[in-house]
């Protein structure tokens, strides 16, 4: 009888072990979906440890810059013209600012070059060996950005679909070269043969030549010779240097993205956007066919924009399952903190944002709703004063 029931234990205890190692090799086998990488059990575990339980929010590994649990406060944001990042400076300039960080600042308002990359005669001195933060429109360049900012820095930039950047920029920057072409419909005849009439030595002084491409730092080569094999490789040389590209029209998704892979609060990415103007030349409306003409001519544009908008749906994957949760959560937020804002200066109490799964409670007052008006001029003065004390005019 003993012998029988010693058996029986025996027996349950093979039974639980190998319902445990197949539930292992199983949650393994998940996290090695997720990654696209085989990893031990030994090792899946060790991931697991690294979330710290003093983390009161914590997310994925996948995602975050830092496993250890600290934000990510060096970095540089590549400032695209026409493509919503002032919307996105402004978010920077405020965290930055609030905790004391230096800035690259440029000798004239935000713009290091239209046409260049970061040099030590376009910005003001350092005050130290590195700058902890650029937010600055400046055409990239990996290594001349390393010459400033820290080593540990996380690169993030901003992409607007291209034929709405075109639009934006036809509206705001005005080229003469394309508007003098015809009184009557000067853009489509422009678009049926751009190389006629853009004229630029470089796609760097155009605004209208795959300018986010340019701005991407693009070497002019790529783009005059229209070399699409020699694109797709430089693109795939900007996803080894970008940890996030944030994608204009889905703009809350990359931020709150952008607030899990920096390890920000909340509270950090809250935003107002700005500058939004509509079409304003109604003489020379787009046409229906401009978008397959421009899609044809912005080959560099869409290469980039198409990769990163794919790349950031893998990485808003890997966030978690609870992501979409969250950017809901952000956009109620953010309304609430417009409804709050909006009568500024004018405001005399406080307003609380309750705690939720993504968030800890947090109160926002008149201050708060001043740093969100606040103008990228206005920024910048702040940060001439407190770094360098000096009075931009």
């Amino acid at each position: 009888m003993k012998w029988n029931t010693r058996c029986m234990v025996v027996g349950l205890m093979v039974v639980v072990a190998m319902f445990a190692t197949m539930q292992l090799i199983q949650v393994t086998n998940q996290y090695n979906n997720i990654h696209g990488r085989e990893l031990t059990a030994i090792e899946h575990a060790q991931n697991i440890l690294k979330k710290s339980c003093r983390e009161v929010f914590p997310v994925p590994q996948g995602v975050r810059i830092f496993s250890d649990g600290r934000q990510v406060r060096h970095f540089a944001f590549l400032k695209v013209h026409k493509a919503a990042s002032g919307t996105a400076t402004s978010i920077f300039f405020r965290f930055g600012m609030t905790r004391g960080l230096t800035f690259v600042l440029p000798k004239w308002l935000n713009i290091v070059s239209s046409t260049d990359t970061l040099t030590e005669k376009q910005i003001h001195p350092r005050l130290n060996k590195s700058f902890d933060i650029m937010t600055s429109h400046v055409i990239y360049n990996k290594t001349a950005f390393g010459k400033f900012l820290h080593s540990d820095s996380v690169y993030v930039g901003i992409i607007r679909e291209p034929y709405q950047q075109f639009k934006s920029s036809m509206n705001y920057m005005a080229p003469k070269y394309v508007y003098n072409i015809s009184k009557v419909n000067p853009i489509q005849q422009y678009l049926q043969d751009p190389l006629k009439y853009e004229t630029a030595k470089s796609p760097r002084f155009s605004w209208i030549n795959n300018r986010q491409a340019a701005e991407f730092g693009t070497p002019d080569e790529i783009i005059m010779k229209r070399n699409k094999t020699a694109m797709k490789e430089y693109v795939k040389k900007l996803d080894k240097e970008f940890h996030l590209v944030i994608i204009s029209e889905f703009f809350d998704e990359s931020i709150v993205l952008l607030r899990r892979m920096f390890n920000w609060s909340l509270k950090d990415i809250l935003y107002r956007r700005l500058h939004t103007r509509g079409w304003d030349r109604k003489l020379t409306l787009p046409k229906p066919r401009d978008r397959k003409l421009y899609r044809r001519y912005a080959f560099a544009d869409y290469a980039i924009y198409d990769f990163f908008y794919k790349r950031l749906w893998k990485q808003a994957i890997q966030a978690g399952e609870d992501f979409f949760g969250e950017v809901l959560h952000f956009k109620q937020v953010r309304d609430e903190v417009d409804d709050f804002c909006k009568v500024f200066p004018n405001i005399t109490e406080t307003y609380t944002v309750e705690r939720s799964e993504w968030n800890k409670e947090f109160s926002l007052d008149k201050e708060f709703c001043g740093m969100m008006y606040s103008e990228e001029e206005d920024w910048v003065k702040k940060i001439a004063l407190k770094q360098y004390n000096i009075h931009p005019k």
